[in-house]
């Protein structure tokens, strides 16, 4: 996606929105159902939503021995009819742990109807179920998320109660609601028995192949991750298998396990400790996923790791045994919900910046996915002045949005081990080029020591034996010598631990010390230079070496001065002397050592050029800051 089509897409993006959002608003149920409350069954009768069909109260108590005709009264006016189509939300459960829901069933059909009255158990923890009936109010059940698949009125996880009217009769029913973590919200429907059973053997299906597909997307990017070896599709595969958690405790399949009764860990707070692990799991992916987009953000691991180590904290808490539980249960809540809301803020803006600075687009492209459908929803419900429930989110297609996760993710696994290989392949063939080099120097040195000093040593052992003897001549030759000797010994010192400018420095310091040449170091950059990558240095120290040895062997210069530049774009190094000036077309085509240098200069994308007259030589070198460039595959 080309950068240049950001602004087009979000703009596209949120017009689409707002037409979705207007489509929801005119074409959606009345907040208030014009029937009223309650529900008439008739002969077709197969399921209906309730939500906006009944009366709700947070406020109510029963009482003791209450006739029918008091109960009524109070319910009449205690309780107001539900507005949100959606669902029946309370708010949170630590302000609002109980409610109650009152609706009026009649049977107009001409035989006896079972009906199912049901719920999910994701944010409701207790659901107790009365019935008006034979003038008095009966106590029909009470489901918790813990109740056993055999101690339930059907094989399902969802609280369902089976109500049975003859024809004909009406009867009253109170639902009452308790939850103990997280927000208290529910969506109920009614519907025929032969329907739920019909619903809850495509939901199961469809919970287990979501499940499914998760665990089986995490296992193998773990694998994938773990062989490879891939951090980012190690952190996936660890955020699928949180998701896959994730989606077993909201379709209940966790509640029956057994957990330690000397922890807080219960069917209640293992939802709670697993949307905190699952976040900080999203934090470890996006960091893996945007590593490029952040890498000069100093702010952003510690950060990071504040936020995971708070969501650790949380979840240790849960060690405390259960009498422990009532004190931290509060703020653990609020510090699950913060820890939502602020992962979305931080995904949303994050995605932005990896678009921006590293064109990385597919994080942004999954999170508007994701948010796109809820965002409609929610801005429909607030057009229409309803309370907003997350209940049926974040996902209506969770098999869609987890196959289009996966499709991104593994795209970009292919692309960054393609890229990964491919560096692996040019650092392989720039190390063995630079080994090439480097035996070139050594066989260079090794031709110098025997055809210069070994010569200049035979000379003066020649003057030494010679019958005229001149006690200058052998004296001057052994100087040369010498001098030749420190020459090669330099060429042969390898520091590469040492940042760029102090390597410089010490070779202009050593040159100083024995060459009649004064050479001036001057480093502009304020130690700039040392941020290029480790082989842009040793390359650049090893041309520096190479052009002050030639210099001080043919230049017949008094002065040197190494100089180096930097601006946002490049890093500039300069080699000036005073010195007779240099044959470049003969040196291109002759000298080795000139030649070694415009390898290394090719190698480490280092830019030379040579400026010769015949007062003097200029070398310019100059080296690209951004983008970075690497001498390893990481």
């Amino acid at each position: 996606m080309p950068r240049f089509s950001l602004t087009v897409v979000l703009t596209l993006y949120g017009l689409v929105l707002i037409a979705l959002t207007l489509l929801d608003v005119f074409f959606a149920s009345p907040s208030v159902n014009p029937d009223g409350f309650g529900y008439r069954l008739t002969d077709s009768f197969r399921q209906t939503p309730l939500n906006n069909r009944v009366l709700c109260t947070t406020t109510f108590r029963l009482v003791p021995g209450e006739s029918l005709t008091q109960l009524n009264r109070r319910i009449r006016q205690t309780f107001a009819q539900n507005r949100n189509v959606q669902a029946i939300a309370y708010g949170h459960s630590s302000v609002v742990p109980q409610g109650w829901v009152y609706f009026p069933l009649t049977n107009t059909a001409k035989t006896p109807t079972e009906v199912v009255l049901s719920m999910p158990q994701h944010r409701c923890s207790r659901a107790t179920l009365f019935l008006e009936r034979y003038n008095r109010l009966d106590s029909i059940a009470t489901l918790l998320n813990d109740t056993p698949l055999a101690d339930r009125f059907f094989l399902s996880y969802r609280h369902a109660f089976p109500i049975t009217l003859s024809p004909g009769q009406r009867v009253g029913v109170l639902l009452r609601t308790t939850a103990y973590v997280g927000f208290h919200e529910f969506d109920l429907t009614l519907s025929s028995r032969r329907m739920f059973l019909e619903y809850t053997l495509d939901d199961t299906i469809r919970e287990w192949l979501v499940i499914f597909s998760c665990v089986i997307i995490g296992i193998i990017s773990l694998l994938i991750g773990f062989t490879t070896p891939s951090p980012l599709m190690s952190t996936f595969g660890f955020m699928m298998i949180m998701i896959t958690l994730q989606v077993a405790f909201f379709y209940g399949y966790l509640s029956p396990l057994p957990y330690p009764r000397s922890t807080s860990f219960s069917s209640i707070t293992i939802g709670t400790n697993i949307k905190l692990v699952l976040d900080s799991a999203v934090q470890l992916f996006m960091y893996q996923a945007i590593k490029p987009a952040i890498r000069d953000i100093r702010w952003y691991r510690p950060v990071m790791w504040t936020l995971i180590g708070i969501c650790g904290i949380c979840v240790l808490l849960h060690l405390l045994p259960p009498q422990a539980h009532p004190y931290f249960n509060l703020p653990v809540n609020r510090i699950m919900t913060s820890m939502s809301l602020v992962n979305l803020i931080w995904i949303g803006y994050f995605s932005l910046v990896a678009y921006r600075r590293a064109g990385i687009a597919y994080i942004g492209l999954f999170f508007l996915l994701l948010i796109g459908d809820v965002v409609v929803k929610q801005l429909s419900e607030l057009i229409r002045g309803n309370e907003l429930s997350l209940l049926k989110y974040p996902a209506q297609n969770p098999l869609l949005l987890i196959a289009m996760l996966t499709y991104l993710i593994a795209s970009q696994f292919r692309r960054e081990l393609v890229t990964k290989q491919r560096l692996q392949k040019q650092v392989s063939t720039t190390r063995e080029q630079m080994d090439t080099l480097r035996r070139n120097d050594i066989e260079r040195i090794g031709r110098d020591l025997h055809d210069q000093v070994g010569n200049t040593l035979a000379s003066a052992l020649g003057y030494i034996t010679s019958p005229q003897a001149q006690a200058d001549k052998p004296r001057e030759l052994i100087r040369d010598a010498i001098s030749e000797l420190r020459f090669l010994s330099h060429n042969l010192v390898k520091d590469d631990e040492r940042p760029l400018t102090e390597k410089v420095e010490t070779l202009v310091s050593r040159f100083n010390d024995f060459s009649p040449v004064r050479f001036v170091f001057q480093d502009y950059t304020e130690k700039k230079a040392d941020s290029l990558p480790p082989i842009q240095q040793q390359s650049i120290y090893s041309i520096l070496q190479e052009l002050l040895t030639n210099t001080v062997r043919h230049s017949g210069a008094s002065v040197v001065d190494v100089q180096f530049f930097c601006d946002e774009q490049t890093v500039d190094i300069t080699v000036e002397d005073d010195g007779v000036g240099l044959d470049l077309p003969t040196a291109q085509k002759t000298g080795i050592g000139l030649q070694n240098m415009y390898k290394r200069a090719e190698l480490a994308r280092i830019a030379l050029r040579f400026d010769s007259v015949p007062t003097g030589t200029s070398v310019f070198l100059s080296i690209p800051r951004n983008p970075p460039i690497t001498n390893s595959a990481d």
